[in-house]
């Protein structure tokens, strides 16, 4: 069932927070030119939708109040389809979105499902909450994004939290282990964030399991369920090593577009990674 909740006519301005530069050299006006231009917002095709909204943001707090247990409320934004849909802790929420000039936004015909449920303390403060949204203010501190929301007053009323770790989408090769240089070119995995998915090769064996992200910490990833096949190996001590890695990541840095490495709950790195093209990939099928 559904139960039309709302009309909300949320009329939303947004802005790029723009750090002051100081005087430069002739030489560099060129490179601050550049840089000017990435940090102007980037619209939807054919929308005046900021093309930053786009994906799904997790619920982080409500006035003031920080979001917790394992099934996170989020909101996600389809600029594509002109639709929001989430899920407030127990139901499922979704609306029209309208943009126009002047970077308004509206939400329309809000729609919830009717499920009862005994534990969720979020659900009645978030629609309420949603229907007092008037703009936005997007802020990026390192893999994370912030969409601060206020009302119409100004006043900060829910922090939304994208984790940004799509950095990691696609094919990547192993070039050390526990600080050890690695010469098996042939340990490769592919990360799919969209579909939470790893699959890939510790060098003899294929190997599959679960991506996960923690909403509370910054540059989260972890690596669960991981399977792989009982080919007898001539080096299983690496294939092991490699295995246990993936098993002890918490958290995964980006040193630049190509090279990337996962670090364990003490900060050390467990695994450094190059990208490779995903057509050379091979999972020794």
């Amino acid at each position: 069932m559904a139960l039309s909740i709302a009309c909300l006519c949320c009329s939303v301005s947004v802005s790029a927070k723009k750090d002051k530069q100081p005087p430069v050299a002739d030489s560099a006006v060129a490179d601050i030119a550049i840089a000017a231009q990435q940090e102007e917002i980037v619209y939807f095709p054919s929308t005046y939708a900021d093309a930053r909204l786009d994906g799904e943001w997790n619920i982080d707090n409500v006035n003031g109040q920080k979001v917790t247990g394992e099934e996170r409320p989020q909101i996600t934004f389809d600029l594509a389809q002109g639709r929001m849909y989430g899920n407030n802790g127990c139901n499922t929420i979704n609306s029209s979105i309208i943009t126009d000039k002047g970077n308004k936004l509206q939400f329309s015909k809000v729609i919830s499902t009717l499920k009862y449920c005994a534990n969720a303390p979020f659900e009645y403060i978030i629609n309420n909450t949603i229907d007092q949204v008037r703009s936005y203010r997007i802020s990026r501190f390192g893999h994370e994004s912030y969409l601060d929301l206020f009302n119409d007053r100004g006043h900060l009323v829910m922090v939304l939290r994208k984790h940004n770790m799509d950095f990691l989408n696609g094919a990547w090769r192993v070039t050390a282990i526990n600080g050890e240089a690695n010469s098996n070119e042939g340990i490769q995995f592919v990360f799919d964030l969209p579909e939470k998915k790893v699959h890939g090769n510790a060098g003899c064996n294929i190997v599959n399991g679960e991506i996960a992200i923690d909403p509370d910490v910054a540059n989260s990833v972890q690596f669960s369920n991981i399977a792989s096949t009982r080919m007898m190996c001539p080096d299983i001590a690496t294939e092991t090593a490699v295995l246990v890695a993936l098993e002890e990541t918490e958290k995964a840095f980006a040193k630049s577009d190509d090279t990337v490495t996962f670090v364990n709950h003490a900060g050390k790195p467990v695994l450094q990674l190059i990208r490779i093209d995903p057509r050379s990939f091979s999972d020794g099928e």
